[in-house]
């Protein structure tokens, strides 16, 4: 039910090329997020609201040396009629991928964990199928072939029963997956798969002796003073925040505090609008990894997917979808801007309406 480029320098907003004369050019900054496509960004956002259903949309749309624009549609609680704000929290969903994905690659780095050896070597104790043949870095870019435990009914059905509070501990997920078969033969294909990056939090656990909680906040949070974006402890979300809604189950419900613990490493983290604008740019840009561990970061799958990151044309960076929240966190490094978009629900996917037509506008 569930799934969850070259930089120039800028110096005052201008770029200096130096011409074989010794006397330098300076071209004018071309402006990404003119008036005109500001207009064309709001009647995109007018007209797909209309088509779509979802309570609320919310996008933050930056470009280097340019003011931010943002822009919201509906509402952000619907019992209030409470607007959705760019200063309140929300779920990221599987945008928490593209931090494990970081966090494992810089413990490569740090000489912790080789990509190239099986995922039974680190975790025997797991009884992964087919483990000795899944090598860590499948579990990352997809193609490991286990099965994705969120595709699994039985899963919702239980959820549904404990009036959607049940707690999911990661060894319980990884029995929903290896009850089913695996999709196909490790390397052989790709397919989308929450199950890898849970494996992925153990190895990163298993290998650090510490949470990951405590990993994340080490070697990404701290470090890169992501100060609005934290794993939760409990089923709340820290004040303010936006409401989550969710009509998967019957009727439209308020899902925003479902418990999100079956999302563990492949989405369960919280943040806000200002830290995934900055998280977009780091992720884009492959910071905090040695050159090494870029190319694998975006070593292309089918041209889309890369090690715990997506790309769709030059937009890189990865779609997010829990209970109650859908949210999209890309950046465009030749046109050097972000777009930052969530929408309050996640049935029927309405974010991504928006972020097709708002890339359109930006441009490729």
């Amino acid at each position: 039910m569930k799934k969850i480029f070259v930089v120039l320098l800028l110096a005052a907003g201008l770029v200096q090329f130096s011409c074989t004369n010794g006397v330098d050019y300076v071209a004018p900054y071309s402006s990404v997020l003119t008036e005109d496509v500001r207009i064309k960004l709001s009647h995109a956002a007018d007209s797909v609201f209309m088509k779509v259903s979802t309570p609320g949309m919310i996008a933050l749309f930056s470009a280097d040396a340019e003011n931010d624009y943002m822009l919201t549609r509906g509402v952000s609680n619907l019992a209030t009629n409470e607007k959705m704000s760019v200063n309140d929290y929300f779920r990221i969903a599987s945008n928490t991928k593209t931090f494990t994905g970081l966090a494992v690659l810089m413990l490569v780095d740090d000489g912790l964990i080789n990509l190239d050896s099986s995922i039974a070597y680190y975790l025997p104790e797991k009884n992964v199928p087919n483990g000795s043949l899944i090598k860590i870095r499948m579990l990352g870019n997809m193609t490991s072939g286990l099965f994705n435990y969120s595709d699994d009914e039985g899963l919702w059905t239980s959820f549904q029963a404990s009036n959607f509070l049940a707690s999911y501990p990661p060894d319980s997920l990884l029995a929903i997956a290896f009850r089913h078969p695996n999709k196909f033969p490790p390397g052989t294909s790709y397919e989308y798969c929450n199950t890898g990056i849970v494996l992925l939090g153990l190895l990163m656990e298993k290998v650090t002796g510490k949470s990951c909680e405590q990993v994340f906040r080490e070697k990404i949070l701290v470090p890169t003073y992501m100060n609005s974006t934290y794993w939760p402890n409990s089923i709340y979300l820290s004040s303010p925040y936006i409401h989550g809604y969710n009509s998967d189950f019957g009727s439209l419900m308020d899902a925003t505090n479902w418990n999100p613990s079956w999302g563990y490493t492949a989405g369960i983290l919280i943040s806000n609008f200002y830290d995934m604008k900055k998280w977009a740019k780091i992720v884009a840009g492959g910071y905090l990894l040695s050159d090494k561990m870029k190319l694998e970061r975006f070593a292309w799958i089918g041209n889309h997917y890369g090690f715990c990151v997506m790309k769709a044309g030059n937009w890189v960076g990865h779609p997010g979808s829990i209970t109650g929240y859908n949210s999209h966190v890309f950046y465009n490094n030749n046109k050097q801007a972000s777009i930052v978009i969530l929408t309050n629900t996640d049935s029927g996917s309405p974010v991504e309406a928006f972020s097709d037509a708002f890339r359109k506008i930006i441009g490729e």
